[in-house]
C-alpha cells in the first residue's frame, strides 16, 4: 500500500485518539501530581496512568501505564521507564530512558538517546534563528536528534530532524533540513528544504524525497531512490503530506504556547482565570448570554467605535480618539486569544469533578486549555468550538466582578 496514504491514515487517527484519551472519562484510575519540579526517583514505580504538570520533570523510575507531562523541561532518565505511551509537551525534551509503546514528543527541541519499542511522534522547532533552550540549566538544541532506537515508524515535522540511531519501521517527515547518517527498516518519504544523506546511512525500502533540487544520494543506501519536485507556486499549499505536518505543527505550537501562557497567569496572576471561571461555573447559560449580547455590540463595533472615537477626539484630541479605537479592537482580539485559558481552567474542573479527585488547578488549567485548543483546530467544527469558548470566557470577564458571581475558594488561586 501507499505509504503517504497509510501515514496519512495513521496521523488521523493518532490525532483524534489523542483527543478521546485528553476528554475521556476512562481516567479515572489515573495518577495526577504537579509542583515547580518534579522527580520519580529510580525504584518508584507508578502502578496507573500518570499526568504531571510542572516546570521541569525527571522521570528516573517506572511508570507501568502512559505517562502524560507537560513542563518547561522533561527528561526521561537512563533507568526511566514507560509501559504505556509516552505524551510529551515541553520546550525541551530528553529522553534517554525507555518507552515500551508509542512516544508522541512536542517541544522546541526533542533529543532520543534512548529505546522506543513502537511507533514515535515528533514535533519540534529548529532552523537558522534557533537558539537552545530547556529550564534552568538544562539545554535542548531546538529540532530532533535521534541517536538511539525507535522500534516501529517515525513520523516528524520540525525545522531540523538528525537521525543517527536506527529506526525499525517507516519514516515519514516534513523538515526544514534533514540528516540522515543512520538506518531506516522500512520505507522513507521525505519534504525537506536541505538534506544531506551520509554514505554509512541505510533505508531498508525505497526513498521518496521532495526538496528544491534533486540531490546525488549515494549508492546503495536504499532499495529505490525517487525525486518528486515541489509544487510550483501556482499550486494550492503543497502535497497532502505537508498540509498534514503543517496542521500537526501549528497545532502543537499553540498549545505549547496556551500552555506557557496559563502556567505564567497561574503563577503570578492567578485571578484573571480563576474568577471568570468562578462566573462560568455559578451559571454557564447565564455567563454565554452576557457574551452573546457583548459580542453583538462587538460584531458592530466599527459604528460603535465611530461614535465613541468621535467623542474622544471631539473632546481630547485625535490621539486619544485613534488609541481607543485600538484599544477596542485589540481587547476583543485578547478575550479571543485568551478564550482557550479562560474557558479550560472552567472545563478543566469540570473534568476534575468527573474524576472525583483533589488536583492541581494548574494541571486542571493544562487539561482543560488544550483540550480547546486541538479541537478548536478541527476543520469545520474548530470555528464554533473557539466561538463558544469566546462567549462563555467574555461573559465570565463580564460577571466575574458582579455581586452575582460566587468569590471563589481563596486556596484555588495558588498553584502548589
Amino acid at each position: 500500500m501507499n505509504l503517504r496514504t497509510v501515514s496519512i491514515r495513521w496521523l488521523a487517527v493518532a490525532l483524534v485518539f489523542s483527543l478521546a484519551v485528553a476528554g475521556s472519562s476512562t481516567a479515572l484510575a489515573a495518577e495526577f501530581a504537579s509542583d515547580e519540579i518534579y522527580r520519580l526517583a529510580e525504584g518508584e514505580v507508578v502502578d496507573d496512568d500518570f499526568y504531571i504538570a510542572a516546570t521541569e520533570i525527571y522521570i528516573n523510575g517506572t511508570v507501568k501505564g502512559d505517562l502524560f507531562a507537560a513542563a518547561s523541561y522533561v527528561e526521561i532518565g537512563p533507568n526511566g521507564v514507560v509501559e504505556g505511551d509516552l505524551w510529551a509537551l515541553a520546550a525541551g525534551i530528553v529522553i534517554h530512558g525507555t518507552v515500551l509503546d508509542d512516544l508522541r514528543a512536542a517541544g522546541s527541541g526533542v533529543e532520543l538517546t534512548g529505546t522506543v519499542a513502537d511507533d514515535a511522534f515528533f514535533g519540534a522547532g529548529g532552523g537558522q534563528a534557533a537558539i537552545p533552550t530547556g529550564a534552568g540549566t538544562q539545554a535542548v538544541t531546538p529540532g530532533v536528534t535521534v541517536t538511539g532506537e525507535i522500534g516501529g515508524d517515525t513520523y516528524v515535522a520540525a525545522g531540523d530532524v538528525d537521525i543517527l540511531g536506527a529506526i525499525g519501521g517507516d519514516f515519514l517527515g516534513a523538515m526544514g533540513t534533514f540528516d540522515l547518517s543512520g538506518t531506516i527498516g522500512g520505507d522513507a518519504d521525505i519534504q525537506a528544504g536541505e538534506f544531506s544523506v551520509a554514505d554509512a546511512a541505510r533505508i531498508g525500502g525505497e526513498l521518496t524525497y521532495t526538496a528544491p533540487e534533486q540531490r546525488q544520494i549515494p549508492a546503495g543506501v536504499a532499495r529505490d531512490i525517487q525525486f518528486e519536485a515541489p509544487p510550483d507556486s501556482e499550486s494550492q499549499g503543497g502535497t497532502i503530506v505537508g498540509a498534514v505536518f503543517g496542521w500537526i505543527f501549528r497545532t502543537i505550537a499553540i498549545a505549547l504556547g496556551i500552555a506557557i501562557l496559563g502556567w505564567l497567569l497561574m503563577r503570578f496572576r492567578p485571578n484573571i482565570l480563576v474568577r471568570p471561571a468562578a462566573a462560568i461555573q455559578s451559571n454557564p447559560v447565564e455567563t454565554g448570554l452576557y457574551g452573546l449580547l457583548a459580542a453583538v455590540v462587538l460584531i458592530f463595533i466599527p459604528i460603535a467605535s465611530l461614535i465613541l472615537v468621535a467623542f474622544t477626539w471631539a473632546f481630547w484630541g485625535a490621539l486619544p480618539g485613534i488609541a481607543m479605537f485600538i484599544f477596542l479592537v485589540a481587547s476583543s482580539a485578547l478575550v479571543w486569544f485568551l478564550s482557550p485559558l479562560l474557558t479550560g481552567y472552567w472545563l478543566g474542573e469540570k473534568i476534575g469533578q468527573r474524576l472525583d479527585g483533589e488536583y492541581s488547578p494548574l494541571l486542571l488549567l493544562l487539561i482543560g486549555a488544550i483540550l480547546i485548543v486541538f479541537l478548536g483546530r478541527i476543520p469545520v467544527l474548530g470555528w464554533l468550538v473557539y466561538l463558544l469558548s469566546f462567549l462563555l470566557a467574555l461573559g465570565g470577564l463580564l460577571r466575574s466582578g458582579t455581586a452575582a458571581t460566587a468569590e471563589p475558594p481563596a486556596e484555588t488561586a495558588v498553584v502548589q
